[in-house]
């Protein structure tokens, strides 16, 4: 069995920040879910946390003007809360425990991972707290003392509260005086951090009746008070007695975030932000307009700035939300490139609708801002073909788009069904174009006896149902040279369903399908996920254990009953072929036909053409990639990237699979000069197709001969058959076409180190 490569986390600091400024690697993360705000009164800066990384807001003029991600010094990006210490360091916590520190004088970083590395079953860091020369931190499991000035711990963990459970969550710390005061899953705990012994349980203080008897979300201090929010409530404690807060409109909402500004005292009540004065409590006012708000911090002006879930900030000094470009959630369940370098993504979730990256911007595509995608923010898939590109709403049917016109097809406007359960909800849920241009649709659950349709000059055609799949839910669809749609099936038919029209649309009568069970690819197979067809029209099909393929589709319809049966992928390891045993969600080949396949749980795996040699794995441990479970994968065949679409966002990666020049031009190398034996190959850009390059001395000698990949980049590592290094001098690299018709020239020095 092949050795899983497990992701192993680099303790060492210089390996973790190797990921800044990676030029081969773009990440793209959505920056609007707003955790945390911390606002640096040295040079006015709003620091905000999000789901997607950090982004900083120039206080004077209300513009983003730095976003950081893994590749710009951060260890997490799913970041959960920030601080600034006494020494002008910006700590930001983040949901695996790690820490991140930037120096906001120097903008150098430095790490703690005590939390993150720990054996602790919930790591968040929900809250860190500044209190002198110290830091304390809010977390999954309790509450962590770290000293300001040497980064250390001090002290175990403050495990219980009291008489709260042992690993009580803490969500919110606040001080007043030398008392310390804890908002957790249990209710409210408070005890005096200077004096007392606070990993003794009876140092501490216990108050739990409802509201604040559970899900402690807040808590603040304002002159002699201390509030406290929860789910269920707000309630205020006057250094004797836990009160209701005294206005019944507002103390039995629900509470997210609480911050004293100056005199008043502000807080996220349901949807709204409500202030008071200190001097008269029961006076709320409704200080901004009703959004998803979910965090409460304030400027040097004591102006408050509100973060939120899906908006970015609120600051009242500018006319609206302030949040960078990016994508519209961190969900990419498919992605698909078009002609002219768009991304485009479906959400995969109910609210999410879709997006799309012109190269610069990102526009989401939903029922508010774009009504005409139909009556369902859900897309499950997206594809792109013959200038096209479809959205496959899941209940408000597939969605056309055609440069700026988009039309969406539903069943109030076509004979596209609904499902048994709502003759409304029209559930698209695959589809890819023949090799006529007939777009194929494959439906979740239908009302109609048909879970395949053709869309043909602007016709919707049903094929009915054989009695296989009479109760399956078809999915994702790719089409070999043959015209046979190939479907991934799931239900109670669950494996890969094959269908070929036999060149009649319109007649039924002669259809050739059939079905692969799951037990065709062996007992251990509980799920297909994914399938495409290659360059060599193989179909490669993905499953809870390895890859499969299938090299003879025409059998299948040749035969359909009796179909080829699907390989198992081996890798070649040492001098055996071994079992490709990974759990794999989704794949794709470049132009060079190369495999390129995500994973549940780590990350992607590139192999050769023909799946035998692994050429690298790419995972979180090794790179920025942004999540080992990979959704959907795209190549772009112009530019070489390839793109990971996550729950955590979308990753891009520069390949050197870019599709060949038509014709030699110029062949460029780097680095020039080429110093060996070198951990970097030679690049040579510039190929046609196929092209066979030549190295050879200025006198014309031929020092190596080698045929490239395929694609305008080849490799070169500065050895010849025999393995030997080419001597100092400078080179000429000549590179042409099969038939010698088309011939370019490049030169390099090569320096060899002694």
């Amino acid at each position: 069995m092949l050795s899983r490569i497990i992701a192993v986390i680099i303790l060492l600091l210089p390996a973790v920040s190797s990921f800044s400024q990676n030029s081969e690697w773009e990440n793209f993360t959505d920056l609007k879910s707003v955790t945390s705000i911390a606002y640096d009164e040295t040079d006015w800066k709003i620091y905000c946390a999000s789901r997607g990384g950090l982004f900083v807001v120039d206080n004077n003029s209300g513009t983003v003007v730095k976003k950081y991600t893994n590749l710009d010094g951060l260890i997490n990006i799913n970041l959960t809360s920030l601080a600034i210490d006494s020494k002008r360091r910006l700590w930001i916590g983040a949901s695996d425990g790690s820490i991140s520190i930037l120096d906001l004088g120097s903008l150098t970083w430095k790490y703690i991972f005590d939390i993150k590395n720990s054996s602790e079953s919930n790591k968040i860091i929900n809250r860190i707290l500044p209190a002198g020369n110290f830091m304390f931190v809010a977390t999954g499991y309790g509450i962590q003392k770290i000293s300001v000035t040497s980064l250390n711990f001090i002290d175990a963990p403050y495990y219980k509260l009291g008489s709260f459970p042992v690993n009580t969550i803490v969500y919110s710390l606040v001080t007043k005086g030398d008392v310390l005061y804890a908002a957790t899953k249990a209710g409210v705990a408070w005890a005096n951090y200077v004096t007392a012994n606070l990993n003794n349980p009876s140092s501490w203080s216990n108050y739990n009746n409802a509201p604040l008897n559970a899900e402690v979300r807040a808590i603040e201090s304002l002159g002699n008070l201390v509030f406290a929010g929860s789910d269920g409530g707000l309630n205020y404690f006057d250094g004797n007695n836990w009160l209701p807060y005294p206005n019944g409109n507002v103390s039995s909402l629900p509470i997210k975030d609480i911050d004293a500004v100056g005199d008043n005292i502000y807080f996220i009540g349901g949807n709204n932000v409500f202030y008071a004065s200190s001097s008269n409590l029961p006076a709320v006012n409704t200080y901004l307009e009703p959004a998803n708000y979910s965090t409460l911090s304030h400027n040097s002006d004591l102006l408050p700035i509100a973060g939120l879930s899906d908006n970015g900030i609120r600051n009242v000094n500018f006319p609206s939300f302030i949040f960078p470009n990016s994508p519209f959630t961190n969900v990419f369940s498919q992605i698909a490139l078009d002609d002219n370098g768009n991304i485009w993504a479906a959400g995969g979730l109910g609210f999410n609708g879709f997006y799309r990256f012109d190269g610069t911007n990102w526009e989401n595509y939903n029922t508010g801002t774009h009504p005409e995608i139909g009556s369902s923010n859900w897309f499950q898939k997206i594809t792109y073909g013959n200038g096209t590109v479809w959205a496959m709403g899941f209940g408000g049917g597939p969605t056309r788009i055609i440069g700026d016109q988009i039309v969406n097809f539903n069943v109030t406007n076509s004979p596209l069904p609904g499902i048994p359960e709502d003759p409304n909800f029209c559930s698209s849920y695959g589809g890819a174009f023949d090799n006529n241009g007939v777009f194929w649709v494959s439906f979740f659950s239908t009302n109609s006896g048909r879970s395949l349709y053709a869309f043909r000059n602007n016709e919707w055609i049903g094929i009915p149902n054989p009695s296989i799949i009479s109760s399956s839910i078809l999915s994702q669809i790719a089409v070999d040279s043959y015209n046979t749609k190939w479907i991934v099936a799931s239900g109670t038919r669950s494996g890969v369903y094959f269908y070929n029209e036999n060149g009649t649309i319109d007649n039924s009568s002669d259809d050739i399908f059939g079905i692969y069970n799951l037990a065709d690819f062996g007992s251990e197979i509980t799920n297909v996920s994914y399938l495409i067809v290659e360059k060599n029209n193989e179909v490669w099909i993905t499953t809870n254990n390895g890859v499969f393929i299938v090299a003879n589709p025409l059998g299948a319809i040749q035969n359909p009953t009796q179909p080829p049966r699907p390989q198992k992928l081996g890798i070649i390891s040492g001098n055996l072929r071994v079992p490709f045993t990974e759990n794999c969600i989704t794949i794709a080949n470049d132009i060079l036909n190369d495999k390129w396949i995500g994973t549940e749980t780590n990350g992607v795996f590139h192999l050769s053409s023909d799946g035998s040699t692994l050429i690298q794995q790419l995972n979180t441990s090794n790179t920025p990639l942004l999540s080992n479970k990979v959704n959907t994968i795209a190549i772009s065949a112009r530019t070489g990237r390839a793109y990971f679409g996550t729950q955590n966002g979308l990753s891009s990666y520069i390949t050197d699979a870019v599709e060949p020049v038509t014709d030699f031009d110029e062949i460029k190398v780097s680095p020039n000069p080429f110093v060996t034996p070198s951990s970097v190959d030679l690049k040579i850009d510039g190929l046609v197709e196929n092209s066979i390059i030549k190295i050879m001395s200025i006198s014309g000698d031929v020092f190596t001969e080698f045929d490239s990949p395929g694609g305008r980049i080849a490799t070169w590592n500065g050895l010849n058959s025999s393995g030997e290094f080419a001597p100092s001098g400078i080179y000429v690299i000549v590179a042409y076409n099969k038939d010698g018709s088309k011939v370019g020239k490049g030169k390099v020095a090569i320096v060899r180190k002694q």
